[in-house]
């Protein structure tokens, strides 16, 4: 997601309190794991830590944990990441994060905690963060991921909220996004299509939002949006 959301003004009062923890997280170099349903926007919270981090001017990457074959300490700083058939080079004094952790083979799991105990041993060179969308501490009960590992990954934690538990944010990211997607001020909502917006479920979250949005931008808007502008089953 675009980092320009950062100077969003949270109506929800937990996002807002979650927005100020986040940025005291910044100023850390501890672990950080991101917990929350698909589409809710944790690989832009992420990239919200670095961008506020010293580590902004660094690059920040993401990867599947899926596609981690292993994980290996080369000569240098960082860290070497197989991903698939190719290698990818953790960032060097930038941050990487893993989604879909729980994700990650067992064998990857390993070699991971092995690399992050060696770095406890010299300078940190590349800060993890992992995201997930399941209670990760399950999956260590029932044995199906390293229980050190998650310990030392989880340092610090975020839920981040589905867009239904905090509806009163919605049109003001609606009219955010579809601005950006438009390259203009974005048309204002009349009180029927605001009232479809908040109603609305959105299972997709934060990604079937964008959708709607660039799905909007892509014709020429209206001075007030209504219902009818909006696609099925939001605006049906």
């Amino acid at each position: 997601m675009n980092p320009r959301m950062a100077s969003l003004v949270w109506a929800n009062g937990a996002m807002r309190r979650l927005e100020e923890e986040m940025r005291c997280a910044s100023m850390t170099d501890a672990s950080v794991m991101l917990t929350g349903e698909s589409g809710v926007g944790k690989r832009f919270a992420a990239n919200m830590i670095h961008q506020l981090s010293q580590r902004r001017r660094a690059p920040f990457v993401a990867i599947n944990a899926a596609d981690v074959l292993s994980v290996t300490p080369p000569a240098g700083a960082g860290a070497t990441v197989a991903v698939g058939s190719a290698f990818l080079q953790a960032p060097d004094d930038g941050t990487l994060l893993i989604q879909e952790i729980e994700k990650m083979p067992a064998t990857a799991q390993s070699q991971l905690l092995g690399f992050m105990d060696r770095s406890t041993t010299v300078k940190r060179h590349v800060r993890l963060m992992t995201a997930t969308t399941t209670h990760l501490f399950r999956l260590v009960q029932a044995g199906e991921f390293r229980d050190d590992l998650f310990y030392r990954l989880n340092v610090i934690h975020f839920t981040i909220p589905p867009l239904r538990e905090r509806r009163e944010d919605i049109p003001l990211m609606f009219q955010h996004y579809l601005s950006l997607d438009a390259r203009t001020e974005a048309p204002r909502l009349s009180s029927a299509a605001r009232r479809r917006l908040i109603e609305y479920a959105w299972p997709g979250n934060i990604r079937e939002l964008r959708t709607v949005t660039q799905q909007l931008s892509a014709t020429p808007l209206p001075d007030l949006i209504e219902p009818q502008h909006l696609p099925c089953p939001i605006g049906k």
